[in-house]
């Protein structure tokens, strides 16, 4: 029972020390080098590492060399079975302002091991809330809009790629 424990105890020391001492920096940059091939560029940002993730503040993105967004806040967490990236306040250039709603205040991906198959997306914003699921051996991202009154005027042309069920705002997009 000693030898179980003891080795239960290592076993955990070994993971946590681990994620502690995890490259996350060396990770983004893996990330920033994967959207890079579909010319996304995330640049002024500013990192700051922590134990079990990585803290990033005030992230511009440019698509196609094209300021399209600015991010206040990402914040990075894992603890091996399950990791959770929450992005605080999502603001959309003026130039787009038109086309799609300007502001998003927060989402939320969560991915466990556990349900390996499925990432979970929660989004708040003055679009209003979209749940949803990213199914990423389908290729899949269902989910369910309940639009604010903004979107239900402002953004029409956005919400007829949306499917109404029920009552319910239905999205479903193949990539």
């Amino acid at each position: 029972m000693k030898f179980l424990l003891k080795s239960i105890f290592i076993v955990l020391l070994f993971l946590t020390t681990f994620l502690i001492f995890l490259p996350k920096e060396g990770l983004y940059n893996l990330l920033e080098t994967k959207l890079l091939e579909q010319n996304i560029i995330v640049s002024n940002e500013i990192r700051e590492e922590k134990p079990f993730g990585l803290n990033i503040n005030g992230s511009e993105i440019y698509y196609n060399g094209i300021n399209t967004a600015f991010i206040k806040d990402i914040d990075f967490t894992t603890y091996f079975f399950y990791t959770d990236i929450e992005i605080d306040i999502l603001r959309v250039s003026k130039d787009f302002r038109n086309i799609i709603p300007s502001k998003i205040k927060a989402i939320n991906l969560k991915h466990s091991i556990l349900s390996f198959n499925k990432i979970d997306i929660k989004v708040n914003g003055e679009f209003g809330k979209f749940e949803g699921k990213v199914l990423i051996f389908d290729r899949k991202i269902i989910g369910e809009l309940e639009p604010s009154e903004i979107m239900k005027s402002k953004y029409r042309n956005i919400l007829n790629q949306f499917k109404l069920v029920e009552g319910k705002y239905k999205y479903e997009f193949k990539f």
